[in-house]
């Protein structure tokens, strides 16, 4: 959320979790500008949001809101899509009745829009991935989380002075200082430098999938362009509002094949060509009773391993076998040129990582 409230006549930031995180622990300046609240608990219904929101200091100066909020709560697709509508709809619900001069809501999505998950039996349309394109087919549309929640936002914004905005990341390179556990790049961060460790420095590690995984094209993006763009869409809602835009660190996109060398290179391994026969969480698991010694050795911050999923992992890396590449052009259009070098993301994190002792 971002506030211009009156009555210290200047912008501030106010930041939301869930779970407890300090601006300490999440690398933040210790600025009185920028505020961290955390016990805010979306699930809880609107009005107890409501309670907790009203007790932020200068909350009713909110003017930008920026919503990446997911939850895993709820059985099978329907249980999400139906919790995670929920959850935006209680703080939208609340921020409309303590927010006043309430202008942008900008909501974060996912190629799960363009039916990723359902590639094995509808396939994926012709790259590169433009958001004109329509909403994958029944019965698969309904599984779409991200549908019934933009639904929901054009149907509240109706008639109002606020406006919403879609941003259509894919995979997000970034540092989660509190685990979280579909997070790529701590999940690799922790598998090559506990594999450095066990294997010894210039050690060979193979890509962990098959040949089509490793060259298929996609187009990820690093957390502090993703937030770029984000800020960006927000100042121009004439030409943002009710659309949804693709983001990314590179036009053309990348691949593991482009990838693999260099971040396993960070590490001092020696990254090689795909071997299906390598899986990463079975790699784990298998050394799991040698993870206390090494976190003990290097100091590391307890837990993080734990709470890794490091199957996600696997699954990324070895299912993901069709070519899922971005159009950026729509962004590009409304004067967004900022691009990236994705290693240049992925190696960022690894540095934070480092920085909070996550890995050694």
């Amino acid at each position: 959320m971002t506030s211009n409230s009156s009555y210290r006549a200047l912008v501030f930031v106010i930041g939301l979790t869930n779970r407890p995180l300090t601006k300490l622990e999440a690398l933040l300046p210790e600025d009185e500008r920028l505020q961290l609240y955390s016990g805010i608990d979306l699930s809880a219904g609107a009005s107890q949001v409501e309670a907790s929101l009203k007790k932020i200091h200068g909350i009713e100066g909110v003017t930008h809101v920026y919503f990446s909020a997911y939850t895993g709560h709820g059985t099978g697709f329907e249980g999400i899509k139906k919790a995670n509508v929920e959850i935006l709809e209680n703080a939208l619900l609340a921020v409309e009745r303590l927010c006043p001069n309430l202008q942008v809501w900008i909501f974060q999505t996912g190629g799960k829009s363009y039916g990723f998950e359902f590639a094995n039996k509808i396939g994926v349309s012709e790259t590169p991935l433009k958001e004109s394109y329509s909403r994958i087919p029944e019965p698969y549309a309904s599984n779409i989380m991200y549908y019934a929640q933009y639904d929901l936002l054009e149907k509240l914004s109706r008639g109002k002075k606020w406006k919403f905005v879609e941003v259509r990341p894919d995979g997000v390179s970034g540092f989660v200082p509190s685990n979280n556990a579909m997070n790529m790049a701590q999940a690799l961060g922790l598998f090559l430098s506990f594999y450095a460790s066990c294997e010894g420095p210039g050690a060979s590690v193979a890509y962990p999938g098959p040949q089509a995984a490793f060259t298929a094209r996609h187009t990820d993006v690093s957390q502090s362009l993703l937030a770029h763009f984000h800020i960006y869409a927000s100042l121009h809602p004439d030409l943002t509002a009710s659309q949804a835009f693709n983001v990314g660190d590179e036009s053309d996109g990348t691949s593991w094949e482009k990838l693999w060398p260099s971040l396993t290179s960070y590490f001092g391994l020696v990254g090689t060509g795909p071997d299906e026969s390598f899986n990463i969480d079975a790699y784990m698991q298998e050394h799991r009773k040698e993870w206390p010694t090494w976190v003990k050795e290097h100091g590391l911050k307890e837990g993080a391993l734990e709470k890794t999923d490091f199957g996600f992992l696997t699954m990324m890396m070895g299912m993901a076998v069709f070519g899922r590449e971005y159009d950026l052009s729509k962004s590009r259009g409304i004067g967004f040129a900022e691009t990236r070098d994705t290693v240049e993301g992925y190696l960022e994190a690894f540095e934070l990582m480092r920085e909070v002792k996550i890995i050694p």
